[in-house]
């Protein structure tokens, strides 16, 4: 048994081979995830939104108006302010797309995409840029520069200070995409793994593997449970880091 083979086979990207014209086209499990996630949120956020008359439907509406809700009141009006209203609509977007790609990797056949860099490091740069903005539009170009250095600085530290704080929200960008990798990617090696322990004990002894059967399922019954309240963990801290990052950058000190 390859384990190295089996753990990439479920954990890493797979292009699909399609050609267009003689052209390789990016079609990879990861991409076709992320997409059909993306389908199924827009329609179904689309019918939510219009008018039901039907009780299901009011109550998905009601369910969906507490959602904003929940966002709006515990993250970005605690960490933003007023200011941060304009931006509810990424923020209930941003988590409700992580929640959505973290849950999909549990469905057979599927693959979390966020357990790849690339995917978590495009999260992390829309969210990066939507830090630069909100700092360009309230306070323009040289307020914005001038945030990176606390008021009250000695003049010969600013050489000093400011290149660090520039560093120091570079860091924050790529903390967001990192640590998202790193769980989503982990959860489900962790899963792949304790799997595998039933077949790796069973190949060296039928009894052993047997034996191990009840316990190993038990685990991974348990981390699967555990892994769906990652996947909305990692959804929150995701939406959450960006808020407190960009209310930052707002209300500078």
């Amino acid at each position: 048994m390859d384990v190295a083979e089996i753990i990439s086979h479920h954990i890493l990207d797979h292009d699909w081979g399609v050609t267009l014209g003689g052209l390789r086209m990016p079609v990879t499990t990861h991409s076709v995830t992320i997409v059909a996630v993306s389908v199924i949120l827009f329609l179904g956020l689309y019918w939510v939104s219009r008018r039901h008359e039907s009780r299901a439907g009011r109550l998905l509406t009601a369910l969906a108006e507490e959602y904003v809700t929940f966002i709006r009141d515990g993250m970005v009006l605690p960490n933003m302010g007023a200011e941060g209203r304009s931006f509810l609509p990424y923020f209930c977007t941003l988590f409700l797309f992580i929640l959505s790609v973290n849950l999909a990797g549990m469905i057979p056949e599927m693959k979390t995409a966020t357990s790849n860099i690339s995917v978590t490091a495009a999260l992390a740069l829309c969210s990066g840029g939507l830090i630069l903005f909100s700092g360009l539009k309230f306070h323009g170009p040289i307020g914005f520069l001038k945030g990176f250095v606390p008021s009250g600085t000695p003049g010969w530290l600013v050489p000093l200070i400011f290149p660090l704080e520039v560093v120091s929200l570079i860091i924050k960008v790529c903390v967001l995409a990192i640590r998202l990798f790193a769980n989503m990617l982990s959860g489900h090696m962790v899963l792949i793994c304790l799997l595998l322990i039933i077949f790796i004990v069973g190949n060296m002894h039928v009894a052993a593997g047997a034996g191990s059967l009840l316990p190993a399922m038990g685990l991974e019954i348990f981390m699967t449970c555990l892994e769906l309240l990652v996947a909305f963990l990692q959804a929150y801290v995701f939406t959450l880091l960006t808020a407190i990052f960009a209310g930052s950058v707002i209300h500078t000190h």
